[in-house]
């Protein structure tokens, strides 16, 4: 029998990111709706006039409450897609109902506490809880998490990345594939701010150093002059370029210079498309893989709170 599923947030990531007839899978009804392990009850929203209009386009009932849609339907999967500063008293509300997984947009929370007494409260529940962090459910990804770790490409050794709108709501994600693909962040040091987003959540340009030594700088691009997300890493053997907020791996292999005897440049060699715009259908096929058959969730809240902890640092530390 399907699992039913209440989407609470009916904007662009919630319902309007594509349609039904969308080629490419881009909000979370769209995952849903066509994974048939799952049935959609419904939408909450704020603006229920939006509610009304995504249960129009992807089927389910528009509720005019979390708390109406309960009672009228037995849902076994809720999706926490509103803003940011909602996320700490939906969570918490949500953990009232006998809920097998909620998913959350991330951040997780605005604040450390807030993300802690969640994860208890969530784990005495026995809910499962997930936190989209998009990149992680791609196959490509993780591929190349197991080119790097395997040491097919040798040590890494510097990186930059390129990102805005705040350190907590997209810088998170950069936290994230850093400490997924190369590894943990021990010290930072921050550079410059620009508040271009949000006023409680600046984009921090930083110096970073990881486990083995080795810098990474992560540079604040401010996003009301245009959206970035792009990664550049170097190893001894490889150098690896995501772009286009990872729609493209660019991979570069160490070359003999062909005029210059004995030195070495890097060449490009081979431009992938990954799946990063079928994210969200892996995400959902890993949710009910989890549900149904104890699969491990691919991105949990304790790695949505590890992630915090760091970008708290970050927005903690003063410039040099």
């Amino acid at each position: 029998m399907p699992l039913s599923v209440l989407i609470i947030g009916a904007g662009n990531i919630g319902a309007c990111f594509d349609t039904p007839q969308s080629e490419m899978v881009l909000s979370h009804a769209h995952a849903f709706v066509r994974h048939p392990g799952f049935v959609l009850s419904g939408f909450v929203d704020a603006d229920h006039d939006r509610c009304v209009s995504a249960a129009n386009v992807w089927g389910g009932m528009p509720f005019k409450s979390t708390d109406s849609a309960f009672q009228q339907q037995n849902i076994d999967v809720a999706v926490v897609a509103v803003p940011d500063e909602c996320h700490y008293s939906l969570l918490k509300e949500l953990a009232n109902y006998p809920l097998k997984l909620v998913v959350a947009e991330k951040p997780l929370t605005k604040s450390l506490s807030e993300a802690e007494e969640i994860l208890r409260l969530y784990r005495d529940k026995g809910i499962s809880l997930a936190v989209n962090y998009t990149r992680r459910f791609v196959p490509d990804f993780v591929a190349l998490r197991e080119h790097i770790t395997s040491g097919e490409f040798g040590k890494y050794l510097t990186g930059t990345g390129y990102y805005g709108k705040g350190t907590l709501h997209n810088g998170s994600h950069m936290i994230d594939l850093l400490g997924f693909l190369v590894g943990e962040i021990k010290d930072i040091q921050s550079l410059s701010t620009v508040h271009d987003f949000y006023h409680d959540d600046p984009s921090r340009s930083l110096h970073l150093t990881l486990e083995n030594g080795a810098p990474f700088f992560m540079q604040a691009v401010d996003c009301r002059c245009y959206t970035i997300f792009e990664f550049d890493l170097f190893f001894e053997r490889k150098r690896i370029r995501l772009t286009d907020s990872g729609v493209k791996i660019e991979t570069y292999d160490v070359k003999d210079n062909a005029l210059f005897a004995g030195y070495r440049n890097l060449e490009k060699v081979h431009v992938q498309e990954t799946s990063i715009a079928e994210a969200l259908t892996a995400a959902v096929t890993n949710f009910h893989d989890h549900l149904v058959g104890n699969a491990p969730l691919l991105c949990t809240g304790v790695d949505g709170y590890k992630v915090m902890t760091v970008c708290c640092r970050m927005m903690e530390t003063p410039h040099e």
